[in-house]
């Protein structure tokens, strides 16, 4: 049979696929199926990260690849139940960083300092080095692309009646470097005179419990591709790179740009990325002028549709502790603190 290896998708850094390929000649069964997260992959190999370690497949032996939704790790709803780390590489697959290697299980990630999430570490798993040494080659990483070296570190949790008690303590700075400290990782940055900023929130709910469009409510579009006019509401809401803010923003192995208002000057615009079992909602945003008339729900609700119609059962989304009415927003339309997470960034 002839092998069957899509690239990009599925074998995309950080998505989780199950591979099957072939034995040995003469092994009975003739195939067999590897399960993992794709931490390599070249014109030669393919390399999962499975519950039992590395594993490293010639291409020429790989007969079909598909992506299948993250397992689940603690008890809860489907959107709940998910780990924090596999939820973190759904979210790397949703928000990709133009640059993205690997130190062991750790992602280096940078997109010449747009946005946190495109120029941080995913400390996730074991870099491969003692914990110092590969510190100071993640610093030496960034240095070499005159970027200060930034770590994403998600804070302690304890199940989901303690994530829930989290957002209260964020405002907190001495909860949040108790947090921090608590942490091998979190510890060794402190150490170094690293800072925990911009404490978030990653929230997650069904795509069901999000109500439907409502009859009088304006017009969405939805595009799969990124438009000038989308773009330029973007740009409103925060300072774009261009030709790097675009290669972000249609990165994912696919998503879809929702917007309303007038064409040349969008109300409101949000983004979704697509991922098996998962939708994320990214760069939602509504006109200061135009806020608190039922845009920024009516973009959620058109999003939510798309979603359900494509079998993605649960949502997923990032907001800043502070935002409090974006926290309003979300845990009115289902959404609850999955986890949190903070950036630890260098002395001055």
């Amino acid at each position: 049979m002839k092998p069957v290896f899509p690239v990009p998708h599925p074998l995309r850094l950080e998505a989780r696929v199950v591979v099957r390929h072939r034995l040995a000649p003469g092994s009975t069964p003739s195939t067999t199926d590897v399960v993992g997260v794709v931490s390599a992959v070249d014109e030669s190999c393919v390399t999962l990260e499975t519950t039992s370690g590395s594993v490293t497949l010639r291409r020429e032996v790989v007969v079909a690849v598909r992506e299948v939704p993250p397992r689940q790790e603690r008890p809860g709803r489907p959107h709940l139940a998910i780990g924090v780390d596999d939820l973190g590489r759904v979210m790397a697959q949703g928000w990709p960083a133009v640059e993205s290697v690997g130190l062991g299980g750790w992602r280096l990630r940078a997109s010449s300092g747009f946005t946190g999430r495109g120029n941080s570490v995913l400390p996730y798993g074991d870099p491969g080095l003692p914990l110092p040494d590969a510190v100071d080659r993640v610093e030496g990483w960034y240095a070499a692309r005159r970027l200060p070296p930034r770590f994403h570190l998600d804070l302690p949790h304890g199940g989901e009646r303690a994530v829930t008690t989290v957002p209260a303590q964020l405002g907190e700075q001495d909860v949040v470097r108790r947090l921090v400290a608590a942490h091998p990782l979190g510890s060794e940055l402190l150490r170094r005179g690293y800072q925990p900023v911009q404490p978030t929130l990653t929230m997650t709910g069904p795509t069901a419990a999000v109500p439907p469009v409502r009859a009088d409510s304006p017009p969405v579009e939805l595009a799969a591709t990124l438009t000038r006019d989308w773009l330029t509401t973007y740009a409103r809401q925060r300072r774009i790179l261009p030709g790097v803010t675009e290669q972000v923003l249609t990165g994912s192995a696919s998503q879809l740009f929702a917007s309303t208002g007038a064409p040349g000057r969008h109300s409101g615009v949000a983004r979704m990325s697509v991922h098996p079992g998962w939708a994320g909602v990214h760069a939602l945003w509504v006109e200061p002028g135009q806020r608190r008339q039922g845009l920024a729900v009516t973009l959620m609700s058109a999003l939510a549709a798309l979603a359900r119609e494509r079998a993605m059962t649960s949502m997923y989304l990032q907001v800043e502790a502070g935002n409090g009415a974006g926290l309003a927003l979300y845990t009115g339309l289902g959404f609850a603190s999955h986890h949190a997470y903070v950036y630890l960034d260098p002395p001055a």
